[in-house]
């Protein structure tokens, strides 16, 4: 479910992309996407002026459902629509649900028309290491945006008020556009700093590109009519998750092997606690497996001839109360979203 949060009045809808469509003056609408505890939520709030959009001080817990924000740039006093995503390897709820949640909205925001003019992905600065998760959510970006859409992106780095050592952070942008940005700034992407200031954040979108072309994930679902599970995405994070069924049943075999070798019988039934929760884990990973697998009349087929099968895609939104625009700066805090 998507909500949407504005100061001025907007018309709440079933589906957002019919009514994003069918304004007199169309708005800018730019996504903001990258993994959880980034600060999105927190370049949002500077933007749109907001003292909290569901902030969270728990980096492990951030934007759990996508939420659209409008508010009116300075400069042209056009409308500017933000689109705050959640991130993958939230502890919260599955991958898998969450990609099902960003390819609807791609998806039926290209099968109406509506115009995406920028995609935000947003890094950690003070990540001095590409882990396990962030290269997760950057492929997984990387395959739904597709090199089609490289020349609307824009890589936004955060948390630069939280650099000890600016020179160092500086080094580390620079390796980062050499060598883990390389091939999407090749294909177009640029690289913008927000630095917990809102003239910084409105910097982004004041030289942010335009007229971005649709999502490869778009394109797939809409004109190749390729189920999400058959497009460049789901086979990204497919691949991700086998790999996760097989570190898992690792971890549950070196708990087995120790559960043997206890020497008290305490010792023993904590580990064979630990045992039956990787198990249970490894179920619910198995479960997103299954939900990835194409159907049968697809394995067989392939995607054309089942396109009547792929049901419309709908966004339906959640009607919050307008609140009053404040007057004061948002207070600079990182969010977890």
């Amino acid at each position: 479910m998507l909500h949407i949060l504005s100061y001025e009045h907007f018309l709440c809808s079933t589906n957002l992309s019919l009514v994003m469509a069918s304004l007199p003056t169309r708005p800018r609408v730019v996504v903001v996407m990258g993994p959880t505890g980034v600060g999105k939520t927190t370049l949002i709030n500077h933007l749109a002026e907001r003292e909290n959009l569901g902030v969270s001080d728990d980096i492990q817990r951030g934007t759990t459902e996508l939420q659209l924000v409008a508010f009116t740039e300075p400069d042209y006093g056009q409308t500017v629509h933000l689109i705050d995503t959640p991130g993958f390897d939230d502890p919260t709820q599955p991958d898998i649900d969450i990609l099902e949640e960003i390819a609807n909205y791609l998806a039926g925001t290209y099968n109406t028309g509506v115009q995406l003019d920028t995609i935000l992905y947003l890094h950690k600065i003070n990540e001095f290491r590409m882990t396990q998760s962030l290269l997760k959510n950057l492929k997984l970006f990387v395959s739904l945006c597709g090199t089609q859409a490289m020349p609307g992106v824009v890589i936004v780095t955060t948390m630069w008020n939280e650099v000890v050592n600016k020179k160092a952070a500086e080094q580390r942008e620079e390796e980062l556009k050499n060598r883990v940005w390389y091939d999407m700034i090749a294909n177009g992407c640029s690289v913008k700093r927000f630095e917990m200031t809102r003239d910084s954040a409105l910097n982004i979108l004041r030289h942010g590109p335009r007229l971005l072309e649709g999502t490869l994930l778009s394109s797939e679902m809409v004109e190749e009519r390729k189920s999400l599970q058959s497009t460049a995405a789901g086979h990204e994070l497919a691949n991700d998750m086998k790999n996760i069924v097989e570190q898992q049943k690792a971890k549950i075999r070196r708990l087995q092997e120790r559960a043997k070798a206890a020497k008290t019988g305490e010792e023993k039934k904590i580990l064979e606690g630990e045992i039956e929760e990787g198990k249970r884990k490894l179920e619910k990973i198995k479960e997103g497996q299954a939900r990835l697998k194409p159907n049968f009349l697809e394995r067989l087929f392939g995607s054309k001839p089942v396109a009547n099968l792929v049901p419309q895609v709908e966004l339906k939104l959640k009607e919050v109360p307008i609140e009053a625009r404040p007057t004061s700066t948002p207070a600079a805090t990182q969010d977890g979203g």
